[in-house]
C-alpha cells in the first residue's frame, strides 16, 4: 500500500532565498534521485513552488511523494542518505518559521515532516497494488504484449493450417463460390 507525502513548508520572505527558490526547485530532483532509485519505494517525487498571492516570490514549498510503506521507517531511510538529508535540511532551513530546535537528528526530521504534512494515508486514491519493487521487477506490457501476441499468432497460424486453413480464408472461399 502507497503512502502520500504533501509536505508543505512556508518559506522566509527574504529577497536572497526568495531568488534562489527557483534554482534550487530546479535542481531537486537530481539532487535526490540517486536517493529515490536506490530506496526502491518511492513511485513519485516532485518539488512545487507555490507562489505569494499578492505580489511576486514565494509563499511556500510543496514536496510531493508517493512510497511504499509507513512514513517514519520511509523518513529513516532519507534521513540516512546523506544526499536527500541534505536536501530536507535545506527545505527546514528557508522555512519561514524554521523547526525549534533545528533538524539535528532524526527525531527532530520525524517531527518536522509529521507537523508539516498535509496528507495521511486514507487521502491517497490507488489504482494499483504494486510496489515499486514489483513493478520494477515485472516484464514491461510492450514485451509482455510481443512475446504473448507472437506466441498466440504461431498457435492460430499452426491450428488454421491443421484445419486446412483458416476460417476467414473458408469465408472468403465460400463468397467467391457463390458469385461464380
Amino acid at each position: 500500500m502507497a503512502t502520500p507525502l504533501t509536505l508543505y513548508v512556508p518559506v522566509s520572505q527574504n529577497p536572497l532565498i526568495q531568488a534562489k527558490l527557483p534554482e534550487l526547485a530546479k535542481g531537486f530532483v537530481d539532487s535526490v534521485r540517486d536517493g529515490l532509485n536506490a530506496s526502491k519505494i518511492v513511485h513519485y517525487a516532485r518539488l512545487a513552488l507555490i507562489p505569494n498571492l499578492k505580489g511576486g516570490g514565494y509563499q511556500a514549498v510543496c514536496l510531493i511523494t508517493t512510497f511504499d510503506g509507513p512514513m517514519n521507517p520511509y523518513l529513516k531511510y532519507f534521513w540516512d542518505t546523506p544526499g536527500t538529508q541534505a536536501a530536507f535540511k535545506g527545505i527546514a532551513a528557508i522555512a519561514l518559521t524554521p523547526p525549534k530546535p533545528p533538524v539535528k537528528d532524526l527525531n527532530g526530521f520525524e517531527n518536522f515532516i509529521n507537523k508539516n504534512n498535509l496528507n495521511q494515508p486514507a487521502d491517497l486514491y490507488q489504482a494499483y497494488t504494486q510496489t515499486v519493487k514489483q513493478i520494477i521487477g515485472a516484464p514491461s506490457p510492450a514485451a509482455t504484449a510481443k512475446k504473448g501476441g507472437a506466441k498466440a499468432g504461431a498457435k492460430t497460424t499452426a491450428k488454421a493450417g491443421a484445419k486446412g486453413g483458416s476460417k476467414a480464408g473458408a469465408k472468403a472461399g465460400a463468397k467467391a463460390g457463390k458469385k461464380r
